[in-house]
């Protein structure tokens, strides 16, 4: 995704996205450094270790860090969304997402994850426990931390669903435009002149909001499901199976969080054909080069072995 957004024909992607997708995707990687930092190195320890119950500062370190890149992602995704919603709703302030003020944005949008990390830090304990596959969160420590892990929550939920209203929001006002130019386009005299062209823009408008709003669900789906998962599935399978299926249920949410990450890139890749075409032509660049560098190899091979 990266390559995508910083290739030299990106004429189709405004300063602005390139820059919030670009936090994004640097939220996204941060994910991914608890999962290898701290999940592998406990996964590998022996069972016999003293240390199995027990967690390192490297262990509640990353496992704190984890909030940081988890909300990061939402609030960077709830920007972008925002950014989206001022160009199809409200244009006069889009002056917001211009220049210094987007700069200033982004900081802001960092201070707010790092602001929920430090409260986190304050109110609950957390750490990865290797034994039975979970990241846990002991908001106990003080009386205010049970309001905090519910205010949390909630917060967690209501970003996806507020993404996803404003892009059924951007959904019908396109629509509406598009019904618009349709009743003035009726009213022309050229209809006749100009009919097949605008039926062929009317086409490409039905598929990208067709478009758009299936890469809003996903995206969305994946965020509001993992947050309910998460929370509700553990203590809802261990009433109805007992406690063996604890490690099974904590398997599958890990592998579900390290997937969600992806969410975003796959469906943009599946749904965007320009973005494909572009990574299609960085790989053929590279086979390219790749198969210039081995010929190369060969002749001088030959000539050194002709010379002797």
């Amino acid at each position: 995704m990266a390559a995508v957004l910083f290739c030299k024909r990106n004429d189709f992607y405004t300063q602005t996205f390139v820059l919030i997708a670009l936090q994004l995707i640097i939220s996204h990687f941060m994910a991914f450094l608890p999962q290898i930092i701290v999940v592998l190195p406990e996964l590998l320890q022996t069972e016999n270790s003293s240390f199995v119950n027990q967690t390192t500062w490297i262990n509640s370190t990353f496992a704190t860090f984890n909030t940081f890149a988890i909300f990061g992602i939402l609030h960077f995704s709830f920007l972008l969304t925002l950014n989206r919603f001022v160009a199809f709703i409200l244009p006069k302030y889009n002056t917001f997402f211009e220049s210094a003020r987007l700069y200033f944005l982004i900081a802001l949008v960092w201070l707010s994850a790092l602001a929920i990390t430090i409260c986190d830090i304050y109110y609950c304990t957390r750490k990865f426990l290797a034994w039975n596959m979970t990241w846990e969160g002991d908001c106990a420590k003080l009386s205010e931390g049970d309001i905090w892990w519910r205010i949390r929550y909630l917060w967690l939920l209501f970003i996806p669903n507020a993404m996803f209203a404003m892009y059924v929001a951007i959904f019908y006002s396109i629509r509406r435009k598009q019904r618009s130019a349709a009743e003035i386009n009726q009213n022309q005299k050229n209809k006749k002149k100009h009919g097949t062209r605008h039926e062929t823009n009317a086409v490409k408008t039905y598929d990208y909001e067709r478009s758009m709003l299936i890469q809003a669900a996903w995206n969305c789906g994946v965020m509001e499901i993992g947050g309910i998962i998460f929370h509700f599935l553990p203590p809802f399978l261990v009433q109805i199976f007992g406690e063996t299926v604890n490690i099974p249920s904590n398997i599958f949410i890990n592998c579900y969080v390290i997937l969600s990450c992806t969410t975003l890139p796959t469906v943009y890749f599946i749904y965007n054909k320009a973005a494909r075409n572009i990574l299609k032509e960085y790989f053929d660049h590279l086979l390219h080069m790749r198969t210039a560098s081995s010929k190369n190899k060969t002749v001088a091979i030959n000539v050194r072995t002709h010379t002797k």
